[in-house]
């Protein structure tokens, strides 16, 4: 907080360092939440975010991270290990990597972790080492994995365990900074609200608090026993912490996790990012203050010269890594609806325009390229090759209505004669011993006759919509004819082309880009022309 760095900058050496030093920042922000998420703002609550969000690491469990780090400067020749969900570990190995460049950090985590958590531990460089049975164990029982960590560091001197549930450099570091900052900013602060996981937040900012104010009222907000959120813990589970909570916690809300999850992402939809612990103390604040306005005691919180009362609870975590949780939680109509759905079961495969060329690249690539003289009687599709019938595929089920290109009557599909099954075990050394592409031009047949590049093969389908992207039925029944195709006719030919490349042509580019796609997922080597055959470019004239 100090006003010797005004510019936010932090330079040297030492710079992360200095960067995660609290006292080289300005204070966190304080946030009054808007009126539409405060249900007592008529009766003049004012209720303020505090955003311990916006430390260095993001998550409440920095400050007492670092303080137990410098208390113990040994651990940066030691394996440091810590029980955690999560906060606590990652901003060990974040603190420790910029204060000493250490990474030995051992993460002990349940083997219920979701495996995006576990992911996330990793991209922070964490080793992790699961542990079975309760997910979240109490700290003192003697069979529980806290306990065997106490034994572990106890019994090898290369081992540290800082300890959250036990350190007094927990609480403390939230009475230096979190109670000061918070003094410091809203010195009317009447109300202080945090959710009990170690306890530590709590209990170090109400000792802060307390001490400047002794009117103040701290509530912390526990898990419903049986319905747990991440971080925070079930009050039978915190009562043999070894903090002074008793003389710092007046009383104890308890919030279900539902509540929680829709706290946290209505929060977050206005701008203040955060978890569900943090919207666990917000509800928790908010029932407090309920049941003070219901038994007519709301007043005695309120300011004698503004007749406003001032409250603070702390946004502690960020939402992303429960996205799942959020989803499960909270009903699906409390979510906003997704469009054009269908897609999510069409089209998977990645485009990459690395593979779309330009006329004069794909003719490059065909070793020169030109139209057919007789488009309408040439052999270019029937040439060394046998044939079978075609049956066009059936339309997609149903997924929210009909799309123009593909109406749902089965029959008003236009059926090509025939369907070429190429053999390539009978093409002469003419056709391919100079050129190692084959050319697929999957126009309609009536196009195809018309007008196509020679020597290229037609692979009919139906007529290709002006703008296929931009109709979400279309697309998905573009991609199930084609699925059709290069499940059918077509791939077993893919397959022999595995040592060839492949390029690919329609009318306007579209569908050609969509089946490149799906070829290069099954290996083959597929380009197609961009903006397709039917550009003025390729109309009567040989692009070399």
């Amino acid at each position: 907080m100090a006003s010797s760095n005004p510019l936010n900058v932090f330079k040297g050496h030492d710079s992360l360092a200095q960067y995660l030093d609290p006292d080289l920042n300005p204070p966190l922000p304080l946030v009054e939440i808007p009126d539409s998420l405060n249900p007592l703002r008529s009766d003049g609550v004012r209720i303020f975010a505090k955003m311990l969000t916006a430390l260095p690491a993001q998550n409440v469990k920095s400050l007492p991270a670092l303080a137990m780090l410098r208390s113990q400067p040994h651990a940066q020749h030691q394996t440091i290990v810590e029980a955690s969900s999560g906060s606590t570990v990652l901003s060990l190995a974040m603190i420790s990597r910029a204060l000493w460049g250490h990474d030995d950090v051992h993460a002990y985590v349940t083997n219920k972790k979701h495996p995006d958590s576990l992911r996330l531990m990793k991209f922070f460089g964490l080793k992790t080492v699961l542990y079975g049975g309760l997910a979240q164990q109490e700290p003192s029982d003697e069979k529980g994995i806290m306990s065997r960590l106490r034994r572990m560091a106890k019994s090898d001197q290369g081992v540290c365990y800082p300890g959250q549930y036990d350190s007094d450099q927990n609480w403390r570091a939230h009475e230096r900074w979190t109670g000061a900052q918070i003094w410091r900013q809203l010195p009317e602060v009447k109300l202080f609200c945090a959710t009990v996981g170690t306890g530590g937040c709590i209990t170090g900012t109400g000792a802060y608090l307390k001490a400047m104010k002794p009117s103040v009222r701290t509530i912390g907000v526990c898990n419903v026993r049986g319905d747990p959120i991440p971080g925070p813990r079930h009050l039978a589970g915190f009562e043999t912490s070894p903090f002074p909570w008793r003389e710092n916690i007046d009383v104890f809300e308890t919030v279900p996790s539902v509540d929680a999850f829709r706290a946290s992402m209505q929060l977050s939809r206005y701008g203040l990012i955060c978890g569900p612990s943090s919207g666990q103390a917000l509800c928790g604040l908010v029932a407090h203050l309920q049941a003070a306005k219901a038994a007519g005691r709301l007043a005695e919180y309120a300011d004698p010269e503004t007749n406003e009362i001032h409250a603070v609870f702390v946004c502690a975590d960020l939402p992303y890594q429960y996205m799942d949780l959020y989803f499960q939680k909270i009903p699906k109509d409390e979510f906003p609806p997704t469009f054009n759905e269908n897609l999510l079961s069409c089209d998977p495969d990645p485009y990459d325009e690395r593979h779309f060329l330009s006329p004069e690249q794909a003719s490059k690539l065909a070793g020169g390229m030109k139209p057919c003289n007789s488009p309408s009687s040439c052999t270019c599709s029937s040439k060394n090759r046998r044939h079978r019938p075609y049956a066009p595929p059936s339309p997609p089920p149903s997924s929210g209505g009909s799309s123009p290109y593909y109406p749902t009557p089965s029959n008003s599909l236009p059926t090509p004669p025939e369907f070429p099954s190429i053999d390539l075990s009978n093409s002469s050394e003419e056709d391919y011993q100079e050129n190692n592409t084959i050319m697929i031009d999957i126009c309609p047949r009536d196009v195809y006759s018309r007008n196509h590049i020679h020597k290229a093969w037609n692979i009919p389908l139906t007529p290709e919509p002006e703008d296929l992207y931009g109709d979400a039925q279309a697309v998905e029944a573009r991609w199930r004819e084609m699925k059709e195709v290069v499940g059918g006719p077509l791939w077993p030919v893919a397959e022999e082309l595995q040592e060839r490349r492949v390029l690919v042509m329609c009318g306007n580019g579209d569908s050609s880009r969509m089946m490149v796609s799906m070829l290069r997922a099954r290996g083959v080597e597929a380009f197609c022309v961009d903006g397709g055959v039917g550009s003025e470019v390729w109309v009567g004239s040989e692009v070399d």
